[in-house]
């Protein structure tokens, strides 16, 4: 079979040979060192956030006469339904990138960054709760609890980069913090047995609360130009259970009651964003 090379096949072949071990090396030159610049960043950041179904709790006392059985203890529960709702923030970050030897000559390189994060929403928590009670047949409530949240945390991020992905990079990162919950003009309406024009929170409509908050996120990076980049990236938050206080019960033709307790159990969102980031 060797008598169909001749030197120029033999030639050739050496040439393509040189060839490609040539381009393998100017393309680990180029791919295997991605730039190491580290950079201070400002953003922000706007988009849309989900809620799931939340657990609610409300107690209270009615102090009814003891001819009629006297002091009734109420513990309403129930779950708020779905809802959604816009919201914004900014952030501050650094990150330090790496050179990929770090993972060998592989073209790949993990950048690592701290960045302080805020954002901000609106939304109002609606649900329907019960109060079993072998006083009353029925003791239901309609409650909702318009919110304003501010949620603060302290981020680690991690990119993942490399030249050959252009201008592309990938992100995973994660949170912990607190979020500031302020409830206003909240109303507990009583629906079964139906009390018209009655807000068992009549005394007191507004509290607030601080809840521990986390999160992850993973998104996608580009460089539009220079030192200005554009984000897109879905991100998943948790806040902790909190607990407010309401006003008591005071209406002319309704029997008086104490405060009212409301939990708010633990919150899941799901939280999607574009944003752009300037590099100072």
């Amino acid at each position: 079979m060797f008598k169909f090379f001749s030197k120029k096949h033999l030639s050739a072949l050496l040439a393509l040979l040189l060839f490609n071990t040539m381009g393998f090396s100017l393309m680990a030159n180029e791919c295997c060192y991605p730039s190491t610049s580290s950079r201070l960043y400002i953003g922000g950041f706007g988009g849309g956030l989900y809620s799931n179904k939340t657990r609610i709790i409300q107690r209270g006392t009615a102090f009814f006469e003891e001819d009629v059985g006297g002091p009734l203890a109420v513990e309403g529960r129930g779950k708020s339904r779905r809802n959604s709702t816009g919201y914004g923030g900014i952030q501050i970050g650094y990150e330090w990138s790496l050179s990929s030897r770090y993972m060998g000559c592989s073209g790949w390189s993990i950048i690592p960054a701290a960045e302080v994060e805020a954002y901000w929403y609106s939304h109002t928590k609606k649900g329907h709760l019960m109060n079993p009670s072998a006083r009353l047949p029925e003791h239901d409530f309609a409650d909702s609890f318009p919110m304003d949240v501010g949620v603060y945390l302290l981020n680690g991020v991690f990119a993942l980069n490399n030249r050959c992905f252009g201008k592309f990079i990938p992100y995973l990162g994660g949170g912990i913090g607190v979020a500031h919950i302020d409830i206003r003009r909240a109303k507990s309406l009583q629906v079964e047995p139906p009390e018209v024009g009655i807000n068992h929170f009549n005394a007191g409509r507004s509290d607030s609360s601080w809840a521990f908050a986390a999160q992850v996120k993973t998104g996608l990076r580009f460089n539009v130009y220079d030192r200005f980049h554009i984000f897109g990236e879905y991100r998943l938050l948790y806040l902790d259970s909190s607990r407010y206080v309401f006003g008591s019960t005071q209406y002319p033709t309704h029997v008086p009651t104490s405060p009212w307790n409301v939990d708010i159990k633990n919150t899941w969102y799901n939280a999607f964003a574009v944003g752009l980031q300037f590099d100072l």
